[in-house]
């Protein structure tokens, strides 16, 4: 019997290269990283909650780094073809830079003293943000995704992720990481020689580190 589940609308059947995939992978990893440590977090600990600080940094400054990267090489182009489109996505950036700077200035204001339930108050807000996050960017895979796929060639496409790849991505990532993975150093470092084994190993999901990696330091 047929299976009667229709395909995601942005599986574009010809398209094998897709502009968000990897680095939406990496975000989802990171806020996921960070909602279970604040889950996990004794917020009357000074070492527990500096360690959620370091992780909260580094999240915070790729979803910084990542929506300006979309504004200034994904959106600005796509508006060149479809003017107009880009609307939606520079409202919900706004919006999120705002979301994301209240989550900010609450996570340094933590310090270890803070009671259980002023952090179960923290993880609260930082969950409410996840979860506009997410959605933000499903709408993006699903909307905006299909729009790339049908205004540009996939080797347009493949052109302008080997860009960012080359000029942005990796330097920022590797300038921010003090403590990472010597592993995801490696290989930073081997994609911006490489920008097409960096795009294949991030479509795998191994952008960015796991919480266990993290603590084995590889």
């Amino acid at each position: 019997m047929p299976s009667m589940v229709a395909s995601p609308p942005y599986l574009h059947p010809m398209a094998i290269h897709r502009s968000y995939a990897a680095s939406h992978k990496g975000l989802r990893n990171i806020l996921g990283q960070f909602s279970l440590l604040a889950g996990r977090t004794d917020y009357g600990s000074p070492a527990d909650v500096q360690r959620l600080k370091a992780l909260g940094d580094e999240m915070f400054m790729l979803l910084t780094h990542h929506l300006h990267t979309e504004n200034d090489h994904l959106l600005a182009l796509l508006e060149q073809r479809v003017p107009g489109a880009l609307q939606h996505n520079l409202r919900d950036h706004e919006e999120l830079e705002v979301i994301q700077q209240d989550v900010a200035d609450r996570l340094a204001r933590l310090d270890g003293t803070q009671t259980a339930l002023e952090g179960h108050a923290f993880h609260l807000a930082f969950t409410a943000f996840q979860g506009r996050y997410l959605g933000h960017i499903h709408h993006e895979e699903v909307v905006t995704e299909e729009l790339l796929l049908k205004h540009f060639t996939e080797a347009e496409l493949i052109a302008n992720s080997e860009r960012i790849v080359q000029q942005v991505e990796f330097p920022v990532l590797l300038a921010s990481r003090q403590g990472a993975s010597k592993n995801l150093e490696r290989m930073a470092r081997a994609a911006i020689v490489r920008p097409d084994e960096a795009l294949r190993r991030a479509d795998t999901g191994t952008m960015y580190p796991t919480e266990e990696q993290r603590s084995m330091g590889e």
